[in-house]
């Protein structure tokens, strides 16, 4: 099993919640504990400690963990973490709008609909203010979980093999892209990658943060 798997197994043991553990160890929302299960990134050391201590297990039963991660995973896997770290210790302010429910792998969102929903966080960039989509299927985005939030922020610019937000033959959907001297490579959840002349490739905006409400 890898960590997230016996985090997960521990909760089911003890009929604990992840929003009764995140309060066991001090942390601000459930979602970490989330993306722990998950495997999008690993508990630091100390909060090793404190799951050693809350379920009565060795410290080694955690790090005991048969997950291997490459150079590139493990570096993706640190800034991810960055990102939502900076975003779950951000000050209360203007709220990130919801601009759209999304269902399907290729899809449409108004930019110019008032958003009916708001997210609790708020993140300063120059330029163009950051936006969510609402995954109300995960055909949409297979990374995410039904009914997380995608946190994007507009940006023509990206670091390859990230998640973006791109356009193609006039319809969005979210990928990792990465780009050659004149092509566009899209990889969706399960690897399978499709070769397009970057001419007919738009990216919209790229992947912040992935955010559940507690």
């Amino acid at each position: 099993m890898n960590l997230g798997q016996k985090i997960e197994q521990l909760l089911k043991m003890t009929a604990m919640t992840k929003v009764e553990l995140s309060k066991k160890l001090g942390l601000k929302d459930s979602s970490v504990v989330s993306h722990w299960v998950k495997n999008r990134f690993k508990p630091d050391r100390d909060n090793m400690l404190k799951l050693s201590h809350v379920f009565e297990k060795p410290v080694s039963y955690f790090t005991d963990d048969t997950f291997a991660y490459s150079a590139q995973e493990a570096e993706e896997e640190q800034y991810d973490k960055k990102i939502y770290e900076l975003l779950s210790n951000l000050p209360s302010g203007k709220p990130i709008g919801v601009l759209n429910e999304i269902r399907e792998e290729f899809f449409n969102i108004s930019y110019y609909s008032q958003p009916e929903e708001y997210l609790p966080v708020m993140l300063e960039v120059k330029g163009q203010p950051p936006f969510a989509l609402k995954v109300a299927d995960t055909a949409a985005c297979p990374w995410a979980q039904k009914g997380e939030y995608l946190i994007f922020c507009p940006s023509a610019q990206i670091a390859n093999g990230k998640l973006v937000l791109v356009k193609t033959d006039g319809l969005l959907s979210v990928k990792k892209v990465s780009f050659t001297a004149s092509k566009a490579v899209l990889e969706n959840a399960a690897k399978k990658t499709s070769r397009r002349p970057r001419a007919e490739v738009e990216v919209i905006a790229q992947l912040l943060a992935f955010y559940r409400k507690p």
